[in-house]
């Protein structure tokens, strides 16, 4: 039995923007593209993102994109390296997220905006969630913060469940905690 639990809620940030300069637009996660408000306006941009379920995301809105097979920022770097000179791009994740690809592309001379179309909340209470993870035999972290508010807020000795990250970035994070993925 598969149960999915968030440990944060996302909230939508007011966006404005001029998409007409833009070249490339990279999309680092499901919720940037969830909350971009410009979809049909960036069908003639060259469209990349970050893993299978960003480009399954932008799928859905009608937006056709570039995937590395190596998912992460690794494999993007490799497939926009041929954009570089040509292109102006538009990053666009949520507050606070990665700068890896931003900061790749700025070392190289690119021209780089980043737009923060969400952020995370932390819930104010986990006491109602500890139960549910109670008799969990596996827990996936999708991100940090959640590997952060699981073993902050909810993971006690008592819990045998195995943990299971889906970036190395997230796994260094729980193995650097002690706990074995």
């Amino acid at each position: 039995n598969i149960e999915n639990i968030p440990l944060f809620k996302l909230s939508f940030l007011d966006h404005a923007l001029d998409l007409s300069t833009y070249t490339d637009i990279i999309f680092q996660s499901t919720p940037s593209v969830e909350f971009f408000k410009y979809h049909d306006d960036i069908q003639d941009k060259k469209v990349f993102a970050m893993g299978l379920g960003t480009q399954s995301a932008l799928k859905s809105k009608g937006v056709f994109s570039n995937i590395s097979r190596k998912p992460g920022s690794d494999g993007l770097k490799n497939i926009i390296e041929n954009r570089i000179e040509s292109g102006k791009f538009l990053i666009v994740k949520g507050k606070g997220g990665l700068n890896i690809i931003s900061d790749h592309l700025e070392e190289r001379g690119a021209v780089v905006e980043t737009l923060e179309n969400y952020q995370r909340f932390k819930f104010s209470s986990y006491s109602n969630l500890i139960n549910c993870f109670k008799n969990a035999d596996f827990v996936i972290f999708p991100s940090k913060l959640s590997a952060e508010i699981y073993f902050q807020e909810i993971y006690n000795t008592s819990m045998n469940s195995k943990f299971i990250t889906i970036s190395r970035r997230i796994k260094d994070y729980v193995d650097s905690l002690g706990y074995k993925n």
